[in-house]
């Protein structure tokens, strides 16, 4: 279970931060966007979207990697850990999706 949550982990991040990227890139007329998570909006402002993204998937897989090989934590703990975070992110992703269902923004801009 531990590898499991932490592949979702990370693939979760990575839906969440190409789905944050689609709603925050370009305003959009008649929404206001914005991010919920405080500190990424921080970030975001900070670094721009794109380096807040690229800053925020770097903490998340050195967090990753701190989880799965620490020995500070007992493996129950951490599996506990990475599925918090998992559902968490799944959360955070299933709200981006539909708001960009809502805004009518396509997932693929450019492909489809």
């Amino acid at each position: 279970m531990l590898r499991f949550f932490a592949f979702t982990t990370i693939l979760l991040t990575c839906a969440d931060h190409w789905t944050t990227w689609l709603c925050l890139k370009d305003p959009v007329t008649g929404w206001n966007v914005s991010e919920a998570n405080p500190v990424a909006d921080w970030l975001f402002r900070w670094a721009g979207l794109s380096g807040g993204l690229v800053i925020d998937s770097l903490i998340t897989l050195g967090a990753v990697a701190f989880v799965l090989t620490t020995p500070v934590f007992d493996r129950i703990v951490k599996v506990g850990l990475l599925a918090g975070i998992t559902c968490a992110t799944g959360y955070a992703v299933a709200n981006n999706v539909e708001a960009i269902q809502r805004m009518g923004l396509s997932p693929w801009p450019g492909i489809v």
